[in-house]
């Protein structure tokens, strides 16, 4: 795995806090990212085969599906039913990441076979709901961020959503501009 580093942990964290202070409860906003520090948050690879298989990248590419999702949704003019929704789905669509890799010995990453929740839309859902109530149309938007990539048996269920949420159709959009066109 190539390691591309561009930002320390602590320039991501500040970046965070820049892109999310508005919409984020001041009760729990030091909280909140000291428990996202601990998690791996900032320092995870988005994947270990794919895009961003590097140090960091797993906030990286959030970060970068939270612009493009704010940029379909101004160019675009989405509506969502809060304000706050780009945001939280694209910076947290694969918080469900953090636990699935972890180093080795000799300073590799490899997937972790022992996480306590499987999946990746519900398990970030799941995970994101400990610190912040949900919209129906965020929750939905962050389960079905995978679209078509999501498991055959799935896609009935996807296209469903979509017809309820077009929003899941736009950020499952954010999410490939960032991971297959930027590459991140």
């Amino acid at each position: 795995m190539k390691e591309i580093n561009f930002f320390s942990e602590q320039e991501r964290i500040e970046q965070f806090n820049k892109t999310m202070y508005y919409c984020m409860p001041d009760r729990f906003k030091r909280e909140f990212v000291d428990d996202l520090q601990e998690m791996g948050f900032f320092t995870a690879p988005a994947s270990i085969h794919h895009h961003g298989a590097y140090e960091g990248a797993l906030f990286d590419h959030s970060l970068t599906v939270t612009n493009s999702l704010l940029s379909l949704t101004k160019r675009l003019e989405l509506k969502w039913q809060d304000e706050r929704s780009p945001l939280i789905v694209g910076m947290f669509h694969d918080i469900c990441k953090v636990d699935n890799y972890h180093k080795t010995e000799n300073e590799a990453w490899e997937y972790n076979n022992a996480t306590l929740l499987p999946g990746h839309g519900e398990k970030s859902v799941i995970m994101l709901q400990r610190y912040m109530q949900l919209t129906e149309e965020e929750m939905y938007c962050i389960r079905w961020h995978m679209g078509a990539f999501d498991e055959k048996e799935n896609w009935n269920s996807y296209g469903r959503a979509c017809t309820q949420f077009p929003n899941v159709l736009y950020t499952h959009t954010a999410d490939m501009i960032a991971a297959r066109i930027l590459g991140v």
